[in-house]
């Protein structure tokens, strides 16, 4: 069975796209790397705020993350979810469908349930529930053993520093480029952002 790896990019604007909408179910696409025997997740794309039916509004979102990604060497690998209930931990219908629809197109697609009751700003673990398509293309968790992180406490300092910056309320999702198509889905200033404080963590700079 594949690995999954996840990394800094990921977490953050996951976390960030959830702290920006805290009274809302928030989604989005999951961008990754394949290689034999792993998937690598390196960046995701906030899609939803407002709601989350298979509109038109995803297929149009998801078409263009597809060509934008491509572009970046990436592949479309999975979806994510947070939703409004603090206690919730249901999958909604719509990002079933979601996460199987790019499953067809990426056999080791996964879907990732984050868990309010357990977010902070020092979680301790990771508080997301990774899932994966079984044989009978039900979506069942991942066997934790299989699920890595990079730079776990890394990635934790940068969440808490962000978080403190307010940066939530600079991350873009879809549904705001569809109110105004000047703002960038790709979030590319908030990814320069989180790269430089990697690299600090990680004494680049």
């Amino acid at each position: 069975m594949c690995e999954v790896e996840l990394n800094t990019h990921v977490y953050v604007k996951m976390i960030l796209h959830a702290a920006r909408y805290p009274h809302s179910t928030v989604s989005g696409v999951l961008l990754g790397r394949q290689t034999p025997g792993c998937l690598t997740l390196v960046d995701c794309v906030p899609v939803c705020h407002l709601q989350l039916p298979l509109s038109l509004s995803m297929e149009v979102a998801l078409t263009q993350i597809d060509s934008w990604s491509a572009l970046q060497g990436l592949v479309i690998a999975g979806f994510y979810q947070a939703n409004a209930g603090l206690r919730d931990t249901s999958i909604n219908c719509a990002a079933l469908k979601a996460a199987s629809l790019i499953s067809e197109y990426q056999e080791d697609a996964v879907l990732i349930l984050m868990e309010n009751e357990r977010l902070s700003s020092s979680p301790g673990i990771p508080p997301l529930t990774v899932f994966c398509q079984n044989s009978n293309k039900q979506w069942v968790p991942k066997d934790k053993t299989l699920i890595m992180w990079g730079h776990w406490e890394e990635t934790q300092r940068i969440t808490r520093q962000l978080l403190q910056a307010k940066a939530c309320q600079r991350l873009i999702d879809f549904d705001n480029h569809l109110d105004d198509i000047r703002a960038d889905w790709t979030n590319q200033e908030l990814n320069v952002e989180i790269a430089k404080l990697s690299a600090a963590a990680n004494g680049s700079l």
